[in-house]
């Protein structure tokens, strides 16, 4: 019986190009199945299982898709399998008949293996995206405490460039003093500033007199004394150079009368510029033991107004006075100022200078100020060092997943190949049932 009017001849024969009707034809005879995923998606989850990568139906046609449907020019004689937008050049597609029943049935297969093909793309891009967003915020982690590390490397070294810069912790200062290396053999003369001004700097004065007596008044010298100048009294431990091994009035006890007498709050009523002249004439007038060397600890100069004045006097005195001993010069003065606004100040420095003689010797003490901008510094490197531990702290609990987010790329590459194969095949496969075209006749 002819089949109705009005419907198609269910073995019509239908034109579908041949390798996507023997490729569609093998899964269906393999029963091609994705398997439902236990966990983690693997291999074994992709739409086409790996066992079937091997077929020879399928092989060149995965390499073709899995390298984004590119030939490499050493591949030229691949076959490239048929193409939608091919489908009209015969020299690239390859079209024979089947009964329309049968591609029928192929192509709701193929509809079936593509909903489910692009339904588990789907979720290996999750299980990618999931992992490559907890590797992101690890990465972005690992970068921050680079940051971190460098930043506190770079202020370590900017602490000690610092260090190296301003001579902090140099040996000869840490265990010597900045008067000296040596005292003379006798009749050292150390003579410090009381004044509000000096006030800020009393430790650090008594501590380099410390170190002065200690290293080199011990040792060296026979007789020495110390005396304090404001601006309107010069007081002295001694009325004359006193000899250091006196059981009574020897090293220590001019440590105690210092200790007693120059302190923060001696120092506060006396108002600056202290009276530098009455201090060097004290010493020095008629009928008083020259000091061999003189030894002065103080803020800064007594200003413009009386240091003309001084000059005067310093000049005078080494003119008019004979050398104490063979060799010796005279009257030369070693001097410690402790007032940083005397650093880079060329008045000061060639004030000081002339104070000194070609013989003493001048250096800013600037330790205080320096002391306090290295602590900054060591602060702002603990809290560098407190936070890069905290961030570190945090990475420990972070799972490293570099190598399983690469691994997952790769899963969702191949199954996206995999994916675009049989959607390919399945819209040649409409095609092919959608197509008026019929198949050429048979020569006879």
């Amino acid at each position: 019986m002819p089949p109705k009017k009005g419907k198609k001849d269910p073995n019509a024969p239908t034109l579908i190009p041949e390798d996507t009707y023997i490729r569609v034809r093998k899964l269906i005879d393999l029963k091609v199945a994705m398997k439902q995923p236990k966990g983690e998606l693997t291999s074994e989850e992709w739409c086409i299982p790996p066992n079937f990568h091997s077929t020879p139906e399928f092989k060149e046609t995965i390499k073709f898709w899995s390298q984004c449907a590119v030939v490499q020019y050493h591949e030229r004689s691949m076959k490239v399998p048929a193409r939608l937008k091919s489908i009209s050049d015969p020299s690239k597609v390859e079209k024979k008949p089947h009964p329309q029943k049968e591609l029928k049935d192929m192509t709701k297969f193929m509809k079936s293996q593509v909903k489910q093909a692009t339904k588990r793309t789907g979720q290996f891009l999750k299980q990618m995206e999931k992992k490559e967003a907890k590797e992101t915020k690890r990465e972005t982690l690992l970068k921050q405490i680079r940051d971190v590390d460098e930043q506190m490397n770079e202020e370590l070294r900017a602490s000690r460039k610092f260090t190296v810069r301003q001579d902090l912790f140099l040996e000869k200062y840490m265990i010597g003093s900045k008067l000296g290396e040596k005292a003379p053999r006798k009749n050292a003369l150390i003579l410090v500033e009381q004044s509000d001004a000096q006030a800020a700097w009393v430790d650090e004065t008594k501590d380099e007199i410390l170190k002065f007596i200690n290293g080199c008044i011990e040792p060296d010298c026979e007789t020495f004394n110390i005396g304090l100048y404001n601006g309107s009294a010069v007081t002295t431990w001694c009325p004359q150079f006193q000899n250091k091994a006196d059981p009574k009035k020897g090293l220590a006890d001019a440590i105690k009368w210092l200790n007693k007498n120059f302190s923060p709050k001696t120092c506060g009523p006396q108002s600056f510029p202290p009276d530098w002249t009455a201090a060097l004439t004290k010493f020095t007038s008629e009928g008083q033991m020259m000091p061999w060397r003189v030894f002065i600890l103080c803020s800064k100069s007594p200003g413009e107004a009386k240091n003309a004045e001084i000059l005067e006097l310093v000049a005078h005195i080494r003119a008019t006075n004979d050398s104490p001993a063979k060799g010796e010069p005279v009257m030369p003065i070693n001097i410690v100022g402790f007032d940083p606004e005397i650093v880079g100040d060329e008045k000061e420095k060639e004030f000081f200078d002339a104070v000194a003689g070609p013989h003493g010797s001048f250096l800013a003490d600037t330790s205080n100020q320096d002391l306090q901008a290295l602590d900054k510094m060591l602060k702002s490197v603990q809290t560098k060092k407190k936070q890069l531990d905290k961030l570190n702290k945090k990475l420990d609990k972070m799972e490293d997943l570099s190598s399983r987010v690469a691994e997952d790329r790769e899963l969702l590459q191949m199954q996206i190949a995999l994916n675009s194969w049989l959607t390919s095949d399945f819209e040649l496969c409409d095609w092919a049932l959608k197509n008026e075209e019929p198949p050429p006749e048979l020569e006879i």
